[in-house]
């Protein structure tokens, strides 16, 4: 009988105020691979982060080669033989490949100031690329390295760690086809010696390729789970589409006949490509993107935080060159970013000063500000949004993530902007929060704004868009008419 190497049972753990991994139950084999699926935000790195002992858990059982555990950190995870390639590449950039690559492996071998034999590291580097029929320099820096190269070398690091378990974070979406066949090469040795694999992507196609189960979430449980020889492409994509909720948005509508802005083949390095599109007055332009999608790239291009490499930008029918983020602000752009706390507010400061910190200008004069009038717009912007508790002198570190959310959109929103970019703005944000943020939205566009919303919310980018942009590995794959299509055909989209 094939016992499980790691068995979860009934897991919860607490992530955030609002979100939950609830009744996690689930078993990994040796020798398989379990692709787990789902949009964006459903809680699939939480779960590698709980699995491989980043996270611990709040209630529940762990049974790891048929004994209970409880795993304090990704180290004890990795000395326990749970191995995790993290969406982002953990190596070190001022060491050579062949020291990245043993870096784990190795650091154990040699006694306290015994002299390492690099000669033998090259060497054992040099076997592992010809097993591996891979082309790389063992003496080589990794700082000198692409994005697709430094992937392959993190699969070569879990190769060497030959693990009980491997995990794989959205491992394949910036290869080739080619680099995504020496991952599933990778996938297959592993597999032969015995470890269970943990594969998070995107892509149906790849999953259905080297997959033998799968499990779906959904809002942090796992929604369906089996076989996957029992699921098609159609099948998959269905289940994830489906929506849990019911939500009424208070979409307005406008004739819109003013283009107020168009991108025209923006290039950036090796992160976007050709990207086109328009922006009309008083409409709201969503786009969705799984990561490493370019989502970010695109975001820090129109607001100045990175120059393009091609491209124009044209605003009001004028070309415009935006190099730094103030330049956006001065051409009537904003900015709600995703990291609010890190990048938008002021955790030692109070509220009037966190909610005016951008528009200065407009309550000063002769360079002195009028305190009275900033207390009072800013509680004007804590009644409109329901910031609790709201007294003007609260320190907003002590303010929960939802009404800190809430107090960046603020900030933004008071700067009077033609053009509002909204990255995630009701992530981590309960529903009548959400509610709060819509009608702010509304009311920007009464007053003649635009928006471009980035959101990885299926319901609110079809709630709340005019047209909605898929962003897929770089480019644009489809421009959809929010009346005319569906959460089914998004995530069609965002599959191919």
């Amino acid at each position: 009988m094939n016992i499980p190497v790691l068995s979860l049972i009934d897991v919860h753990k607490k992530i955030s105020d609002i979100f939950h991994l609830k009744n996690i139950s689930i078993d990994f084999y040796p020798g398989k691979v379990c692709a787990v699926i789902g949009e964006n935000g459903s809680g699939k790195s939480s779960l590698m982060n709980v699995i491989s002992g980043l996270l611990p858990i709040d209630k529940g059982k762990m049974i790891f080669d048929n004994k209970p555990v409880s795993l304090s950190s990704i180290n004890d995870g990795k000395t326990k033989g749970i191995y995790y390639v993290q969406q982002e590449t953990n190596l070190f950039e001022n060491l050579t490949v062949a020291e990245n690559i043993f870096i784990d492996s190795l650091s154990y071998s040699y006694s306290p100031f015994s002299k390492i034999d690099f000669n033998e590291i090259y060497s054992m580097a040099e076997e592992l690329f010809d097993e591996l029929n891979v082309e790389f320099d063992p003496l080589a820096y990794v700082k000198n390295m692409n994005l697709s190269q430094r992937q392959i070398l993190s699969f070569i690091k879990a190769y060497v760690a030959n693990a009980k378990i491997t995990i794989f974070d959205e491992p394949s979406s910036a290869l080739t086809d080619i680099e995504n066949n020496i991952l599933f090469n990778i996938i297959d040795l592993l597999k032969s010696k015995g470890s269970s694999i943990i594969l998070i992507s995107h892509k149906i196609d790849r999953i259905l390729k080297v997959g033998d189960q799968v499990a779906i979430l959904r809002n942090g449980s796992i929604i369906e789970k089996g076989d996957l020889k029992d699921y098609s492409n159609e099948k998959i994509i269905q289940i994830i589409s489906r929506s849990s909720r019911i939500d009424s948005f208070p979409k307005l509508h406008f004739e819109r006949e003013e283009k107020i802005l168009s991108i025209e083949n923006i290039n950036y390095k090796n992160n976007l490509n050709n990207i086109s599109f328009s922006l009309q007055k008083q409409e709201i332009l969503g786009i969705v993107g799984q990561s490493n999608s370019g989502k970010q790239q695109l975001i820090d291009v129109l607001f100045g935080i990175s120059k393009p490499d091609l491209g124009n930008i044209i605003l009001d029918g004028t070309s415009i060159h935006i190099s730094h983020p103030h330049d956006a602000m001065e051409k009537g752009l904003a900015l709600v970013p995703e990291d609010k706390m890190e990048f938008s507010i002021f955790g030692k400061l109070d509220l009037t000063n966190n909610l005016t910190m951008s528009s200065l200008k407009r309550f000063s004069k002769n360079y002195v500000l009028d305190n009275y009038i900033t207390t009072n717009v800013a509680q004007n912007y804590i009644e409109k949004l329901n910031i609790n508790p709201g007294n003007p002198q609260d320190y907003i570190i002590h303010y929960s993530g939802g009404n800190q959310q809430k107090v960046a959109f603020a900030k933004s929103i008071m700067h009077f902007a033609k053009i509002y970019i909204l990255d995630e703005p009701t992530r981590g944000m309960d529903l009548a929060s959400k509610n709060d943020v819509y009608n702010i939205m509304n009311n920007l566009l009464i007053n003649g704004s635009s928006i471009i919303i980035f959101s990885s919310d299926f319901d609110e980018i079809l709630g709340m868009s005019d047209r909605i942009l898929v962003l897929s590995d770089g480019e644009i794959t489809a421009e959809l008419d929010t009346d005319h299509t569906n959460r089914e055909e998004l995530v069609y989209y965002l599959t191919l």
